[in-house]
C-alpha cells in the first residue's frame, strides 16, 4: 500500500493530556503519592484508562508530570538585561509559592523521598532546572558587567528565591502576586547588586 493509502493514526488530543494532568494533581492533593491510582485519575478526568496508559505507561512518570505542572517551568528569558530577565521569571516563580500549589508540592516532595525514582526525577527536571535558569540570569548579568564579578550566581539565585518564599510565609500571597511588589523585589536586587562607584584614589 502506498504511503498515501495507509490509514492514518488518530491525532493525539492535547485536551485529554491537560484533563489527565489536572486530574492527577487532584489525585495527589487528596491521596498523595502512595495512594495515587491511575484508574482513579481516569475516572476523575473522564477518559478511558487505556488512553492514559498509551500516554503514560509508567505510573511514576504520570506522577512526575503532574508535579511538573505545579513547578515554575522556567526558561532563560535572554532579554539582555538583569532587570527585564528577573521581571520575566518572577511571576512564574511567585505562583509556585501560593496555595494550594505549594502545599501539594511540599507534601508530595516530602513523600517522594520514599520513592527514589520520582524524587530524583523531580529534583532533576524541575527543581534543579529552575535553579539553573535563575543562576544563568545572574551569571549572564555578571558577564555583561551589570553586577560585580565577585557576586556568586548560585547565592544570588538562592537569595532571590528565598526573598519570595519569605514574603509569602510572613506577608501572604498578595506580597508576591501583586505586580508592583514583584517589581519592588526585582528593583531591590538590581540596585543592591549593581557595581558601585570606584573608590577615590
Amino acid at each position: 500500500m502506498s504511503p498515501a493509502g495507509r490509514p492514518r493514526g488518530r491525532r493525539r488530543d492535547p485536551s485529554i493530556d491537560a484533563r489527565v494532568l489536572r486530574a492527577a494533581v487532584d489525585e495527589l492533593a487528596e491521596r498523595g503519592i502512595a495512594g495515587f491510582s491511575t484508574n482513579s485519575v481516569a475516572a476523575r478526568a473522564g477518559v478511558d484508562k487505556r488512553g492514559i496508559y498509551a500516554r503514560w505507561p509508567d505510573r511514576d512518570r504520570l506522577v512526575l508530570d503532574a508535579l511538573g505542572t505545579l513547578a515554575a517551568g522556567l526558561t532563560v528569558p535572554g532579554t539582555g538585561a538583569l532587570r527585564t530577565d528577573l521581571l520575566a521569571i518572577v511571576p512564574a516563580v511567585a505562583a509556585v509559592f501560593t496555595s494550594p500549589r505549594l502545599e501539594i508540592l511540599q507534601r508530595c516532595v516530602q513523600e517522594a523521598q520514599d520513592h527514589p525514582a520520582i524524587y530524583a526525577g523531580f529534583r532533576r527536571d524541575f527543581v534543579d532546572h529552575c535553579m539553573a535558569v535563575v543562576e544563568d540570569v545572574f551569571r549572564s548579568a555578571r558577564r555583561r558587567g551589570e553586577i560585580p564579578g565577585t557576586v556568586d550566581p548560585e547565592l544570588a539565585c538562592e537569595a532571590f528565591l528565598g526573598v519570595i518564599l519569605t514574603r509569602v510565609s510572613f506577608s501572604g500571597e498578595a506580597s508576591v502576586l501583586d505586580p508592583g511588589r514583584q517589581h519592588a523585589v526585582v528593583d531591590f536586587f538590581v540596585t543592591t547588586l549593581e557595581p558601585g562607584e570606584p573608590a577615590p584614589t
